[in-house]
């Protein structure tokens, strides 16, 4: 990443965040009627039970939709046109929106396997990325 980057923890998202730090993804699962929920949430998105809990997740997924975009999202990233932004199914089934980084935008496919990349900013943040697995030939 190009500049400094800070993140706004929040009591709910702190554990994601925490896990980020640590190399390990990981989302809120319900466990009212089992849905996963991304973004952290205080309550189920399906159900609106409490009953969250955190469970660490396979960093794998695939490309679920992809788009290019060439102005930054935000400007920390002035410096990473064009970027990637992309909804990642994760191989636990919940998706995530999220980068890609790593390859040329225009070799990206829909059910494209990816992995995780834990990108860690000049300022310590650490932020989920996805890259092309390279284990499996295009």
């Amino acid at each position: 990443m190009s500049a400094a980057f800070s993140v706004k923890r929040t009591p709910t998202s702190a554990p994601f965040w925490e896990g980020l730090e640590r190399g390990e993804l990981t989302m809120q699962r319900c466990a009212a009627c089992g849905t996963w929920v991304f973004y952290p949430r205080r309550r189920c998105s399906s159900c609106l039970s409490d009953r969250l809990g955190w469970h660490a997740v396979e960093p794998v997924g695939t490309i679920h939709t992809v788009t290019v975009t060439h102005r930054p999202t935000a400007p920390i990233f002035a410096g990473e046109l064009p970027q990637v932004i992309a909804i990642v199914e994760l191989a636990d089934g919940v998706r995530v929106t999220t980068n890609i980084v790593g390859d040329d935008p225009s070799s990206l496919r829909i059910g494209q396997r990816v992995i995780a990349v834990f990108d860690r900013s000049a300022s310590g943040e650490v932020l989920l990325r996805f890259r092309p697995d390279p284990s499996i030939a295009s």
